[in-house]
């Protein structure tokens, strides 16, 4: 995995905003769909040219396949922010399962809504990743494009010393991770600020990861009526957009649900 990282980090070819954002100051390349930013319909991220053959190549490696599948629902060793253990455990599915549900139900929607979106992984849940690359620590952020009551997860690559460098922290939650390659986290990264601890790489030491989302936007289209909320103004009776307007106040209770384990 590390090596397949490193490669696509040696041959990609970015601009300086894929170097340089507001999560820092190392390149990230997206992949898989979303929504919002000025698109008119869902469709999937963009690559340049170059970028794309090296990006798809890497979707098609059996190694990434086989993470996002236990990403998905056989994830081993991993922190989250309620359990942190380095023994074997299952991923997305078991621990949060309604969430798994709603997010899989999601995607098989946009998908059959939109049929020019190809689909990002094969037994995964999540629309998209970003491949972050060869000095991936990030400054405190939080995502608040992705769905806000949704678990992301992000899966860690390189060499560096977990025990000194690239530690998970979660400020809001107090939380404080050893984060050695090889685990994954999961974490509600639209509404906890977090951020990584920079690696040594005067040592040598590099660092990779693979941050697995859904857009917000994919689930206001699906559940405007596959329609932006632009749309939905437009063409919405005064009795739907006061039904519209409850829902949407009442967001955090459906998240808390699907957040449960019953």
């Amino acid at each position: 995995m590390d090596s397949r990282l490193e490669l696509l980090f040696k041959h990609t070819v970015v601009d300086a905003r894929h170097q340089d954002h507001r999560r820092g100051k190392y390149t990230t390349l997206p992949a898989g769909c979303g929504f919002g930013g000025g698109r008119i319909l869902p469709g999937n991220y963009a690559n340049t040219a170059h970028n794309e053959p090296l990006v798809d190549a890497v979707l098609s490696d059996l190694a990434v396949q086989r993470v996002a599948r236990y990403i998905d629902s056989e994830l081993f060793p991993s922190c989250s922010w309620l359990l942190l253990t380095s023994h074997p455990i299952t991923g997305l599915q078991t621990y949060w399962p309604k969430l798994h549900q709603f997010l899989s139900n999601l995607l098989e929607h946009i998908l059959m809504d939109c049929l020019d979106i190809q689909r990002l992984f094969a037994g995964c849940c999540y629309g998209a990743c970003h491949f972050n690359l060869h000095n991936a620590t990030t400054l405190d952020h939080e995502d608040y494009y992705n769905i806000l009551f949704a678990l992301c997860a992000v899966y860690a690559s390189g060499r560096y010393d977990h025990t000194r460098s690239g530690h998970l922290i979660a400020w809001s939650l107090r939380i404080v991770a050893q984060f050695p390659a090889g685990s994954a986290a999961f974490l509600p990264s639209a509404c906890v600020t977090h951020a990584n601890t920079p690696i040594d790489s005067k040592s040598g030491e590099h660092r990779s990861s693979i941050a697995f989302f859904t857009l917000a936007g994919l689930a206001r289209w699906y559940h405007n009526g596959y329609m932006s909320d632009k749309e939905f103004m437009e063409r919405v009776s005064p009795r739907q957009l006061s039904a519209w307007k409850d829902c949407r106040s009442r967001l955090w209770e459906a998240g808390l649900e699907l957040l449960q384990y019953d």
